[in-house]
């Protein structure tokens, strides 16, 4: 946490971002310290021409300064729509959890339709990044964003592609139950320690070791569904089925990984080939 001089820069420069003063004086009034104040701590920045006159920053040189970091960003509504977007999701895991166990054909009908929405919300992302109040937002941080709308909306594509596959008459054996349930909850964890990077920070390494299982548990379910099935050839199209199935689990983790490591570079500066290092 910033205190003294530093976290007074940090205001100063929050306030020429959102505001773009004139002048030394409103940003002081703003603030309620003195001109002169300001004054002093703007010259080094001035000088490096981080900040410019009219009072602006220059976004790319300030992210190479730690005090970026900590300053507040504008990116409220961009987070907000993020967040719409995974709560889309969740709900639509569960209501496909819910068909594929019931064989209810409608509520596999409402995910799919429901997928319309995320692909409006991806595209309302793609258009807020481009308004005036985001422009501060140096390319890569842009991009990270709107990877992060995109691996959220493909997972719902996935979800949808498992609504297709019940519509068509996919359904889970006695025999797979437990395993399907457990597959199931690995992911809506996955997902939701994914979106809690991208709204509140938060990280949570455990999302490797879900990943871990989950692959392991396909394997299994996939080991298992040949052994007792023994590949009839009267039971290859359920096999087929399944198997597609299963593939749609496994890259709805691999998103949730991507989500996960996409947000950690966005707020944190850490790339993903860096991201298991604990």
């Amino acid at each position: 946490m910033l205190r003294g001089k530093d976290a007074t820069l940090a205001a100063i420069i929050e306030t020429i971002i959102r505001e773009e003063p004139e002048t030394q004086e409103e940003i002081a009034k703003k603030l309620n310290i003195s001109r002169r104040y300001v004054a002093k701590l703007l010259k080094p920045l001035i000088d490096e021409k981080i900040v410019l006159h009219p009072y602006v920053v220059d976004i790319d040189k300030l992210s190479k300064l730690e005090i970026y970091n900590i300053i507040e960003k504008p990116i409220f509504q961009i987070i907000d729509l993020l967040d719409k977007m995974g709560d889309k999701v969740l709900q639509n895991l569960d209501k496909v959890h819910k068909a594929l166990k019931t064989g209810n054909v409608e509520d596999a009908k409402s995910v799919i339709f429901q997928d319309y929405t995320l692909n409006k919300l991806e595209e309302e992302v793609d258009i807020t990044l481009k308004m005036d109040s985001l422009r501060y937002l140096p390319p890569r941080q842009r991009a990270l964003l709107s990877k992060i709308a995109s691996n959220i909306e493909r997972c719902g594509d996935y979800l949808s592609n498992i609504a297709e596959e019940v519509i068509e008459g996919l359904y889970i054996k006695d025999y797979l139950q437990e395993d399907i349930e457990e597959i199931f909850s690995i992911i809506k964890r996955m997902f939701t320690i994914a979106m809690d990077v991208v709204k509140d920070k938060k990280v949570s390494f455990e999302i490797y070791d879900l990943e871990e299982e989950l692959h392991r548990k396909l394997d299994k379910i996939l080991k298992t569904l040949c052994e007792k099935e023994k590949c009839k050839a009267t039971d290859i199209n359920y096999y087929i089925q399944f198997g597609m199935f299963l593939k749609d689990v496994e890259r709805f983790g691999d998103r949730c990984i991507k989500i996960f490591e996409t947000a950690r570079e966005f707020h944190y500066g850490v790339e993903g080939e860096n991201s298991r290092d604990r």
